[in-house]
């Protein structure tokens, strides 16, 4: 049954600001370090504290950005010159509201512990907060490691949900190392993928309609094992091997003399150890050159406990006319500068107009990439 989620989002007034668009200039430091193939340009959208997912509204392109630290923004293009003309803060003090998704302009949010929506149009005003926020689904495992949720709706119109372990490398719980999809009422939940340790990022093949989703290997093991994954969901349930198994071989830490009850699904691509790989987009437009198109994005978030930091980019996954992928390659690098961060990237998501937007939750910005000959 929808409900209202607690008396704090029902009958508070929520107070939102309005924030001045950043210019290139500001963060030319970063910027000018990033390293993009030639008719490719990157620049700053929006100023915003610590974006996350993005979601991106239709019919009117109003940008939807979760976080981490309890709040959630709108972003606003209205002269679709490439820079948010407006960023409001939405609604502040959520339990780690980090996903955000739309369907048939509803928006719905990731909590840590619970799905909720805005029963309004989410482009009907930019100005609104969101409030009330309505209960969708709840009896998710609050526990902040690996307890952001990423959420998004798929080809047949069910809200997916990434349920992380809330560990390192232990046994699964109910609701734990799986990626769920449910009606939008919160009814019929169903287990796509089991065996995930902690999936930051989905994605559907635009021909073949199938899920794809990063996942990260385990810590502790070394710099160079296990390999973080990129998979491939070709019928649902399916268990991709956490915690017996990172990458293809790997066998994690206390697993190594146990055996998987069940067959085990091989990743599709193995990433390097530790770059923390996380949202993913397929790109679907006309603005980057014809190659590009139905391969996805890869976002490295970056390593936090290697001896030598990896990631801090965003790669490129190349696809066959069958929806198998053939490759990767690095597509925007430079995040990490002579062995400092300089930025995170966290998320991606497709403008109507072809160019894509990135989340930074280390410089603060949500980047725009575009092409032009």
């Amino acid at each position: 049954m929808v409900k209202c989620l607690t008396r704090i989002f029902c009958g508070a007034t929520v107070i939102f600001a309005l924030l001045m668009p950043a210019t290139a200039a500001d963060f030319s430091g970063v910027l000018d370090k990033i390293k993009l193939k030639p008719g490719f340009k990157i620049s700053i959208f929006a100023e915003m504290p610590k974006p996350r997912q993005i979601e991106v509204g239709k019919p009117n392109g109003v940008v939807f950005v979760g976080s981490r630290h309890g709040h959630v923004y709108s972003m606003v293009d209205n002269n679709r010159d490439g820079v948010a003309d407006e960023v409001r803060e939405r609604v502040n003090g959520l339990n780690v509201p980090n996903g955000v998704a739309m369907q048939d302009s509803m928006l719905y949010v990731g909590l840590q512990d619970r799905i909720v929506n805005w029963p309004i149009p989410a482009e009907f005003d930019s100005t609104l907060p969101l409030q009330p926020l309505l209960l969708i689904a709840d009896g998710l495992k609050n526990e902040f490691l690996h307890g952001w949720r990423v959420i998004g709706f798929g080809p047949d119109r069910k809200l997916y949900v990434s349920l992380g372990a809330p560990c390192n490398i232990c046994d699964l719980e109910k609701n734990t190392g799986k990626i769920v999809r449910m009606n939008t009422d919160g009814s019929g939940w169903e287990v796509v993928a089991d065996g995930v340790r902690n999936s930051v990022g989905f994605d559907w093949h635009p021909k073949t309609g199938e899920l794809w989703f990063t996942d990260n290997g385990a810590d502790g093991m070394g710099d160079d094992i296990p390999p973080d994954e990129l998979n491939r969901v070709t019928k649902a349930g399916q268990h991709f091997g956490f915690p017996y198994f990172g990458g293809k071989s790997v066998k994690l830490t206390g697993y190594e003399n146990k055996t998987a009850p069940v067959d085990v699904t091989p990743p599709e691509i193995e990433f390097q150890a530790h770059t923390a790989n996380l949202g993913i987009e397929f790109y679907e437009g006309n603005m980057f050159p014809a190659e590009y198109k139905n391969d996805a994005f890869v976002v490295q978030h970056g390593s936090w406990n290697r001896t030598v930091p990896v990631g801090y980019r965003i790669m490129r996954i190349l696809f066959d006319d069958d929806g198998n992928a053939t490759g990767k390659e690095v597509f925007a690098d430079g995040w990490l500068s002579n062995g400092a961060a300089v930025g995170r990237p966290v998320d991606l998501e497709e403008l109507p107009d072809g160019s894509l937007l990135v989340s930074d939750d280390f410089a603060n910005v949500v980047y725009r990439i575009s092409y032009a000959k």
